[in-house]
């Protein structure tokens, strides 16, 4: 009796270690971890979501990073401490190293060696948007529309959009009242365009745009 009583107690420890350790690499949801942190990863961006990976000066194959607000964020580093409000940025050049931000942000790291970058059919300036960073490599402006706007045939290079406020957006000179369930901007979620030529209308009736783009600089 002892004996089985024993034998049962030591397979329970067992069992429960097993999920204990699934449990701590994983998540609560039998997912990895890590892998969860990883928004978005090409060839020429890596971005993270609520964590870093690219926090340590001159890391191997990445160069400059950006963080981009979704919340009220503070950020540590040699430059001093920074706050930010939802849809700020703060740009951190290779050489600089920073803390893990508080708040909820997506961090992203530009790749070194990434394949050439491509070009759209013809450069028409977007117009209504703001720069509020801009260096040789690529700049970062606030795309903003408001309800029921359109911004008129424009171009862009290749890209990173975090979009903030949940939007319909379309092109009116295909589908003048949208697609159901297309254009969709969800808010909080990050995402690589190629290069285009378009028109864009902002179908909401209440709600503006709000995106953060970082966008390449095309060589002249």
């Amino acid at each position: 009796m002892f004996r089985r009583t024993y034998f049962f107690v030591l397979i329970s420890l067992i069992s429960t270690a097993k999920v204990f350790s699934i449990t701590s690499a994983y998540g609560n949801n039998g997912e990895n971890s890590h892998q969860d942190s990883v928004a978005l990863e090409n060839e020429y961006f890596k971005v993270m979501q609520n964590s870093v990976f690219c926090h340590t000066a001159n890391t191997p194959d990445f160069g400059t990073r950006v963080i981009v607000a979704l919340s009220t964020v503070k950020i540590k580093s040699s430059k001093g401490t920074q706050e930010l409000e939802r849809g700020g940025v703060a740009v951190f050049l290779e050489n600089i190293s920073y803390q893990k931000p508080t708040g909820e942000f997506f961090e992203v790291a530009f790749k070194k060696n990434h394949p050439p970058l491509k070009s759209p059919e013809e450069w028409i300036e977007p117009d209504k948007n703001t720069i509020v960073f801009e260096d040789e490599q690529f700049r970062i402006f606030e795309e903003r529309l408001a309800p029921g706007d359109t911004r008129e045939l424009h171009s862009h290079a290749q890209r990173i959009v975090v979009r903030l406020n949940e939007v319909q957006l379309t092109d009116p000179r295909k589908n003048p009242n949208g697609t159901p369930g297309g254009g969709i901007q969800v808010p909080n979620t990050v995402k690589f365009a190629e290069p285009m030529v378009h028109v864009v209308k902002n179908l909401s009736t209440h709600t503006p745009l709000f995106n953060i783009v970082i966008e390449f600089k095309l060589p002249n």
